[in-house]
């Protein structure tokens, strides 16, 4: 069984920082042709150039290469939750600039080629499903649930759980959308049309979650 991927380490200078990026560039790119398993770090470092010793001090090793590159994809929209004055905005503001950030990468064709990827990989390497979870769905579940425990504390919403809160809007938001796109169903909706289902998610999903639970 492979052991926990370690923390990733990000770099101080530019340059380290480039050559960090390249390896993460680099990786997505051969894991999405190759597919995760058929990927060795040797591979990866001959198409971003450096050496096995940079991978292996950013990273430990290719599950740490892979959970980094995850929470790059994911860091944008964790951004939306964690951003300096968010807590200042009306809720209705903040959930729906959450909510077109979200529907605008899960429906980018590189997302969904990195889930069908860990699906189909996932029975033969278990650990590989928990890093794509921690590292991005988990992730923002968790910032939307401590966004959501910082209103509570200033009662600006019903005390409740708000990971499950945080679950079910996150839900709403995706609904049979995410399954249509990873099925290649139908094609990528239309920003007009993610605005419009996140403005009624939202509203929806407000309704219920501020109602009075004293009655």
């Amino acid at each position: 069984m492979s052991s926990p991927a370690p923390k990733d380490s990000p770099p101080t200078t530019e340059r380290g920082r480039q050559r960090r990026d390249a390896l993460l560039d680099a990786a997505q790119r051969l894991f999405l042709e190759h597919g995760y398993g058929q990927v060795s770090v040797n591979d990866i470092v001959a198409q971003a150039g450096g050496s096995l010793s940079t991978l292996y001090r950013h990273f430990g090793n290719k599950e740490g290469l892979f959970q980094a590159m995850i929470e790059r994809r994911s860091h944008h929209i964790y951004d939306t939750l964690t951003a300096e004055g968010v807590d200042e905005l009306p809720v209705e503001a903040a959930l729906q600039r959450l909510g077109i950030d979200l529907l605008i990468k899960v429906m980018d064709e590189e997302t969904l080629g990195i889930y069908r990827e860990v699906v189909a990989e996932s029975p033969r390497q278990p650990p590989l499903a928990r890093l794509f979870f921690d590292g991005g769905p988990g992730r923002v579940r968790q910032a939307l649930a401590d966004y959501f425990e910082r209103r509570m504390q200033r009662q600006l919403m019903p005390a409740c759980d708000s990971v499950e809160l945080a679950g079910i809007f996150l839900g709403m938001l995706l609904g049979e959308w995410h399954l249509i796109r990873v099925l290649q169903l139908e094609s990528p909706p239309s920003r007009a049309a993610m605005e419009k289902r996140v403005e009624r998610c939202a509203d929806l999903f407000l309704r219920g979650a501020m109602a009075d639970r004293t009655e």
